[in-house]
C-alpha cells in the first residue's frame, strides 16, 4: 500500500515546413529557440488542412475539489473495502488502484490560443477469487472527469461485494456451454471494449493510410470493398464533447473544434478519425481527432469517448425471443489481430439463455470472430448506455491517453461460442 505525487510540465513547438512535420520539445523553453534543425527528406505529412483555429477555453469543474479528502482518508476508504469482501471464502487477493490527476494545457496555433482543464478520477479493482478449485481474476475499472464526486458516484462498496458474489457463483455452479453457433447477447462492457479495439483504432486514419504499421499493425478498412461494415442497428461514434467523460476536450490539439464523428453509421462506413494532415489525403476536413498525451510527446490521431449508439428496446426484450443462447456480462481476456479484423473474448459473468430467459452460468464460453461478420451479426441493441474508462496506448515512444469506451447491451445471432482450451 502507497502513495505518491507528481508534476510533469514542459513546453513543445511543432511546425510544418516544406513538406516535413517537425516536433520539439524541453522542461526549458529556451531550449526550443535553437530547435530549428530542417532536413530535405519529406516526411509522411505531405498536405496540411488550415481550417482556422478555434480560439477559447474548456473546463471540468470538480463539483468537490480532490483536497477534501486527506491520503490518509482515501487509504481508509479502500481499506474499508478491502474489509468488506476478505472474509469471502473465495477471495484469495484484492488490490485497489486509485488515480487523480489534473491536466491543464495552453495550446497556440497559428496565433490563436486554446486552454484547457481537465481534472480525472480512477478506480481500479483486480480480484483474484478461488472457488470449487477454480480460478478467475476479475478485473473492473471506472472513472470519468471531475473530482470527489465521480468517486461518490460509483458505490464502490456495492459493486465490489456484487463482483465477489457474481463471479464466486460462476466458479461454483458454471458449467460448460459446447462449442456450437448460437445467440449471443452482450453486455455493455462487451460492447464498450468491441467499439474501442475492433472500431476506434482501425478508424485512425493513420493507421489506414499504414503509417502505424510498424508499431500495432494495419486496418482492415486499407482492404475494405464493400462499404457495409454492418447490420442496421450498428452507429459507431466517437464523441469528445461528453460531459463529464474520460476523453473528454471540446477543440484538440491541433485547435480543430472537437464534435461527434460517426465512424459507422446505419451499418455504413461514414467517417475516419482525422487530423491537419491525414485529412488532406483523403480531401476531407479534419475532424478534430489529434491529441497528445504529453508535453513531450506529438499530437497523434486519437479516440476520446468511442460507443455504441443505443436503440430503442429494453434490456428484457433483447432475450424475449431467443430460444438458446449465452449472455455474456463480462469477461476475463481478450485479444485481436494486428489488422483489428479477427477478435476473441473470454466470458468472465456468463450465463445461458432458455427460452427468453436468463438461466444457469455458463463457465468461461469463447465469442470471437472477424469483425465485420461479428458486426453485420448484430440484430438489436437496447436503449442503455454505459461507459468504462480506459488508457488507449499508441505511438512510439508509447502514449497513453484517458478514453471512455461503451455503448448499450446488444444481441447477435447465429454467432460461434467455443470452448476455452478447444480453440
Amino acid at each position: 500500500m502507497g502513495s505518491f505525487r507528481f508534476t510533469d510540465d514542459g513546453y513543445s513547438v511543432r511546425y510544418y515546413k516544406d513538406g516535413v512535420l517537425y516536433f520539439a520539445s524541453s522542461n526549458n523553453p529556451n531550449d526550443l529557440l535553437s530547435s530549428n534543425k530542417e532536413y530535405k527528406i519529406e516526411g509522411w505529412e505531405s498536405g496540411l488542412d488550415n481550417t482556422e483555429p478555434k480560439e477559447g477555453s474548456y473546463e471540468v469543474k470538480e463539483g468537490k475539489p480532490f483536497d477534501l479528502m486527506s491520503v490518509d482518508e482515501k487509504i481508509s476508504f479502500f481499506k474499508n473495502l478491502y474489509e468488506a469482501v476478505k472474509d469471502f471464502r473465495s477471495v484469495k487477493s484484492v488490490s485497489f488502484f486509485y488515480d487523480e490527476s489534473i491536466e491543464e494545457k495552453e495550446i497556440i496555433v497559428n496565433g490563436s490560443r486554446i486552454v484547457g482543464r481537465v481534472p480525472r478520477l480512477y478506480v481500479g479493482m483486480n480480484l483474484v477469487l478461488n472457488e470449487n478449485n477454480r480460478t478467475a481474476t476479475a478485473f473492473y475499472e471506472l472513472g470519468g472527469s471531475g473530482g470527489l464526486e465521480v468517486l461518490e458516484r460509483m458505490n464502490l462498496n456495492e459493486v465490489v461485494v456484487d463482483k465477489v458474489r457474481s463471479v464466486t457463483e460462476v466458479l461454483a455452479k458454471g458449467k460448460s456451454f459446447g462449442e456450437r453457433t448460437t445467440d449471443v447477447v452482450l453486455s455493455n462492457m462487451l460492447t464498450g471494449i468491441m467499439a474501442h479495439e475492433s472500431v476506434g483504432h482501425p478508424f485512425e486514419a493513420d493507421r489506414v493510410l499504414g503509417r502505424e504499421f510498424a508499431q500495432a499493425g494495419l486496418s482492415y478498412l486499407a482492404e475494405l470493398k464493400d462499404n457495409r461494415i454492418g447490420s442496421d442497428v450498428v452507429t459507431v461514434i466517437d464523441d469528445p464533447t461528453i460531459p463529464n467523460s474520460g476523453g473528454y476536450y471540446t477543440t484538440d490539439d491541433e485547435g480543430v473544434e472537437a464534435r461527434p464523428k460517426y465512424l459507422i453509421k446505419d451499418g455504413k462506413v461514414n467517417e475516419y478519425l482525422q487530423n491537419r494532415f491525414s485529412s488532406s489525403k483523403f480531401n476531407v476536413k479534419s475532424n478534430g481527432s489529434a491529441r497528445a498525451a504529453n508535453f513531450d510527446r506529438e499530437p497523434l490521431i486519437r479516440m476520446s469517448n468511442t460507443f455504441f449508439k443505443p436503440g430503442n428496446m429494453t434490456f428484457d426484450e433483447l432475450f424475449e425471443d431467443v430460444k438458446e443462447g449465452v449472455y455474456i456480462k463480462s469477461y476475463m481476456e481478450w485479444n485481436i489481430d494486428d489488422m483489428r479484423l479477427g477478435q476473441r473474448y473470454v466470458g468472465l459473468e456468463a450465463y445461458e439463455i432458455k427460452n427468453g430467459k436468463i438461466g444457469d452460468p455458463v463457465l468461461f464460453p469463447v465469442f470471437q470472430g472477424k469483425t465485420t461478420e461479428l458486426l453485420k451479426a448484430v440484430d438489436a441493441v437496447d436503449n442503455t448506455l454505459v461507459f468504462y474508462p480506459g488508457t488507449c496506448g499508441k505511438g512510439d515512444p508509447d502514449q497513453g491517453i484517458p478514453v471512455w469506451l461503451g455503448g448499450p447491451n446488444m444481441r447477435l445471432r447465429n454467432v460461434r461460442i467455443k470452448v476455452m482450451g478447444n480453440e
